[in-house]
């Protein structure tokens, strides 16, 4: 048994850095995109990091929305690779791509028509308003284009295919990088347009990645290369069986976009310093996270790849080996996230009231990634990957509301706590996931063939 454990172990590793490497690297240059932003946005003032950061709440809710779709599609996928069958993983395709483009164009006519009410929603102040309408009007142009990226990457990773959405990310990284040091600042004859130029920067990289991500598949003639009629090809069956798995990963991913967006509302109200130094820390956050989202997608990958070739046991001993390893690889990121804020927090140009916030926002961030990341773990890679969607949907929908929403109103409105105070309370919702989750993965329940015949 030791030696089966240890051939096991072995090979997971091969797999999961085969995939998660790329992966790692495609999610640092996606990553790099907001990070810069928000290190460029914030040379300028508070005004202008608060901006971009609450009109990013409304981009952000698009993508999590998105991905809920495409990574619920990605279940399916991931199944039917390791099964080889090609003709349903283009309709799947097609189904992902039809729901992401209904939902977009929802956003995209918010986005462009309606942008100051929506950043009303999140602060009063109307410098922030201004600034932020402009950026969320420009960015929303690039909705469209970004449904297809986001559909196509899922799918493709979900089929071990990594290098055509690492090299796509890398080219839209460096462009938006050039031209938001052209346009923010104004350099080689350009007005300086500061957050307007942040925006059209990164509409133009956004669009650049998906027709080059787009051009790779086509081009190499990728197994998701599928014609339209191929992609449109599944009855009324086949969508009922996808639609039943994958409606709870669309709620479960707005239930809890929905929530972080109340967390985030609840830090704007209590000022604008407040959700400056939330923005910064929650960029630094994602940008630590980084490798750990190669190991998400990667290690949810070979669940479902092993699941679909009927290999059972093998998923299990899989995701019990992933959690082990990536709850150890967040008490090492967390330390280094507590030790490192005063040199990192030094970057930006902010008061010292902010400064502050984000210093103890750093430690509490620091303090709660290990539970954050093994929830996260055994929520998208394992229990998602073996197919058991409405579990993770209960987790997320009773932490969320029961707990964290009324944690964040209670501790800012009623206690008048600090930011920082606030974060703290909301983050108990992660123990109690994880109190409910481990013993959920250990009962194998969700292991769940969802493409045998």
């Amino acid at each position: 048994m030791g030696k089966y454990l240890n051939k096991t172990n072995k090979n997971f590793i091969r797999l999961l850095f085969k995939l998660a490497l790329p992966i790692t690297l495609q999610n640092f240059l996606s990553s790099s995109m907001t990070f810069m932003d928000t290190l460029m946005i914030g040379q300028l003032n508070e005004a202008a990091i608060a901006a971009v950061g609450v009109a990013n709440q409304f981009v952000f809710i698009f993508i999590i929305i998105q991905f809920g779709i495409h990574s619920g599609v990605a279940i399916f996928t991931a199944q039917y690779w390791g099964k080889q069958d090609l003709a349903n993983i283009k309709k799947l395709a097609g189904i992902g791509l039809m729901a992401g483009l209904a939902i977009g164009s929802l956003f995209t006519f918010a986005a462009i028509i309606t942008p100051t009410a929506l950043m009303s929603l999140f602060t009063k102040d109307p410098l922030v308003i201004n600034l932020g309408s402009g950026y969320l009007r420009i960015v929303g142009i690039s909705f469209g284009i970004s449904v297809f990226t986001l559909s196509y990457m899922n799918n493709l990773r979900s089929m071990e295919i990594v290098k055509a959405p690492m090299y796509a990310s890398l080219i839209a990284v460096l462009l938006n990088l050039g031209l938001n040091y052209i346009l923010i600042f104004g350099r080689l004859g350009f007005p300086a347009m500061g957050v307007t130029g942040a925006a059209i920067a990164t509409c133009i990289s956004r669009f650049v990645e998906g027709f080059a991500l787009m051009g790779m598949i086509y081009w190499k003639k990728y197994p998701i290369a599928a014609s339209l009629s191929e992609m449109l090809d599944f009855d009324r069956i086949f969508l009922k069986k996808v639609l039943t798995t994958c409606w709870p990963v669309f709620l479960n991913e707005l239930v809890w976009v929905t929530g972080v967006s109340l967390y985030n509302l609840v830090y704007a109200r209590i000022g604008t310093q407040s959700i400056a130094a939330v923005n910064i820390v929650a960029s630094i956050e994602n940008f630590i996270m980084i490798p750990f989202f190669g190991m998400f997608f990667s290690g949810s990958i070979i669940i479902g790849n092993s699941i679909g070739a009927g290999k059972l046991d093998q998923a299990y001993l899989y995701g019990k080996f992933l959690l082990a390893v990536q709850f150890s690889m967040a008490l090492v990121a967390g330390g280094i996230m507590i030790l490192g804020r005063e040199s990192i927090l030094t970057f930006y140009n902010i008061s010292d009231k902010a400064y502050m916030n984000a210093y103890h926002l750093m430690f509490v961030a620091g303090i709660a990634l290990c539970v954050k990341i093994t929830n996260f773990t055994n929520v998208v890679s394992v229990l998602r990957g073996g197919g058991d969607t409405r579990f993770g949907f209960f987790l997320d929908l009773t932490g969320v509301w029961c707990i964290g929403v009324p944690m964040a109103f209670f501790a800012a409105f009623y206690l008048n706590l600090p930011v920082y105070w606030v974060m703290a309370l909301v983050l108990t919702e992660e123990i109690y996931k994880l109190g409910l989750g481990i013993p959920r993965f250990l009962s194998k329940r969700w292991i769940q063939n969802l493409v045998k015949d």
